[in-house]
């Protein structure tokens, strides 16, 4: 049977998990000879009086190296328990109250931003009364921006989240000037910057889907989270759906019903489409007034820590010593308590 050999670290606040490698190298390190020169045979070296010294070959040192895994382990990790208590989530869950559905993310060249819309395909989403600026929020659901961040602004009625967090991708936000057509799809014709709809074409031909986020539409109905391709005629893209969330708090895909306008000014974000959820009620360690979630033996060895930390300060190390050995001792009980199982100890008859 074939065994796998594992070994973890920390990285920041996560855990790095890495595989053991043997590697060596192998190669003759002698080849079959006398110490008396001019003897070719075993019989011959010790009958002159000489040492006949045989070959040797095989590997000339072998050791064992930490690689990233190979292959897939199913059900071969489980993290007991990981924890760092740099926020707290004061969150009831409830869907439109204090945890909000989001359609997907883009970028202004600058921050990150998370785009929504309301209830039907003319109806966009109000965010200024669900968040305000440096508002802590936990992001779920997307695969590179999942955990915390802090909002910037809201946008508004534009159904824009702009947070602090920094995001810059190519051909992120785009001016341009439009004719949307009720008997076709809205072409977006580019006479703002001249080449700027090649130039996004061109950023995300890779992309089997591409969306963009429309905003400042004349109207509801040419704004939102749209899928887009491109079109024959070069500088111009076809809308051929729009997703949107509806009153039961579902994601909805629906053709685009435009409204007829011409010269109509827009803003064009590059976007990604993703199901995020988004929580309010975020306490973020940010001074002494933090609650951290301790245990008993965790807040104890907390106290031991600030001891010995006196203690130092006074110049008392043999005191220092003594609170940090106690300190230890309770970092050690904390960690065992976290185990599960049985305890199994092992003794003798004559024990006490």
């Amino acid at each position: 049977m074939a065994f796998k050999k594992y070994a973890y670290y920390n990285k920041g606040n996560k855990v790095a998990i890495v595989e053991a490698e043997m590697s060596s190298s192998g190669a003759n390190l002698a080849v079959a000879h006398c110490t008396i020169s001019g003897y070719t045979t075993k019989d011959t070296c010790e009958a002159a009086g000489g040492q006949w010294i045989p070959s040797s070959s095989g590997s000339s040192g072998s050791w064992e190296k930490y690689i990233s895994p190979k292959e897939s382990v199913t059900g071969g990790l489980e993290i007991q328990y990981s924890y760092v208590p740099t926020f707290n989530l004061q969150n009831t869950g409830t869907d439109g109250t204090d945890l909000h559905k989001f359609i997907g993310w883009g970028s202004d060249g600058t921050n990150l931003l998370l785009f929504t819309w309301g209830a039907s395909l003319a109806t966009e989403k109000d965010l200024s009364s669900l968040f305000a600026a440096d508002d802590w929020i936990y992001v779920k659901g997307s695969g590179r921006w999942s955990g915390l961040h802090q909002v910037k602004s809201t946008g508004g009625s534009t159904g824009i989240l702009t947070l602090k967090t920094k995001c810059n991708i190519p051909a992120a936000k785009i001016p341009v000037q439009v004719n949307f057509a009720t008997d076709e799809t809205a072409l977006a014709s580019d006479v703002v910057a001249s080449g700027i709809i090649e130039t996004y074409q061109e950023q995300t031909e890779s992309r089997s889907t591409k969306y963009v986020f429309i905003d400042q539409a004349t109207t509801g109905l040419n704004a939102g989270f749209m899928a887009v391709e491109d079109h024959s005629t070069a500088g111009k893209l076809t809308f051929t759906k729009k997703v949107y969330i509806d009153a039961a708090r579902d994601y909805q895909e629906a053709s685009p019903a435009f409204s007829e306008v011409d010269d109509d000014e827009i803003i064009m974000y590059n976007a990604f489409y993703e199901q995020i959820n988004v929580y309010e009620g975020v306490d973020v360690l940010e001074d002494e007034d933090f609650e951290l979630d301790l245990t008993e033996y965790q807040a104890q060895a907390v106290v031991y820590y600030v001891k010995a930390k006196l203690a130092e300060d006074l110049s008392d190390f043999e005191r220092r010593e003594f609170f940090m050995r106690l300190f230890k001792k309770q970092i050690e009980k904390a960690s065992s308590a976290r185990k599960r199982g049985p305890y199994i100890v092992q003794g003798f008859s004559g024990m006490r």
